[in-house]
């Protein structure tokens, strides 16, 4: 399997895995998705995440003339993430949310630079998609949180919603297992 075929599967299966709940349970999904943005645990965890992941980048890229920057890194990561959920933690959820979208459009352009089928666009599209709404995300959160609303407002939409997602998780998976 290619990196690319690995990346398109694992994202697949993350939102079929993340809508199903809307499709069979719309009404539970729907009072977590309205309360996600404002959530402070999700928010923290999501955070911490996104802070380790940067961080892990950060240290590896620090290389020849950078190297004295390794040490900055390990201590600076850590009051990073304290001084955020400190003093910025109004949709904290939502913004950290964004900040990993950013991570993982990193690691699916990389995978699909590696490949040189013409059926990488899809992928690639999808993740510069990613990068727009986690700009949209990161600076407008409370658009995110009426789009929510609006979504989860009845359950047939919801429902809808969440099978649009999860048929797009389908086609990722077999676009993972079957052309990349």
């Amino acid at each position: 399997m290619t990196h690319l075929a690995i990346a398109s599967t694992v994202i697949g299966g993350v939102t079929i895995a993340g809508r199903l709940p809307g499709v069979f349970a719309p009404d539970q999904f729907s009072d977590f998705a309205r309360k996600f943005p404002r959530s402070v645990i999700w928010g923290r965890v999501l955070a911490a995440i996104a802070a380790l992941w940067a961080a892990i980048i950060m240290y590896n890229a620090a290389v020849d003339d950078f190297a004295w920057l390794k040490p900055i890194v390990v201590i600076g990561m850590p009051i990073a993430y304290w001084l955020v959920i400190q003093f910025a933690d109004q949709f904290l959820a939502i913004r950290a949310q964004a900040a990993l979208l950013l991570l993982v459009a990193k690691v699916v352009l990389n995978a699909a630079d590696l490949s040189d089928q013409p059926s990488r666009l899809v992928i690639t599209v999808l993740a510069y998609l990613w990068v727009c709404a986690a700009i949209w995300m990161a600076s407008a959160p409370h658009q995110v949180r009426d789009v929510i609303g609006f979504i989860t407002a009845k359950r047939g939409r919801c429902r809808i919603s969440s099978l649009v997602g999860v048929v797009f998780g389908v086609v990722l998976v077999v676009l993972g297992l079957c052309v990349y």
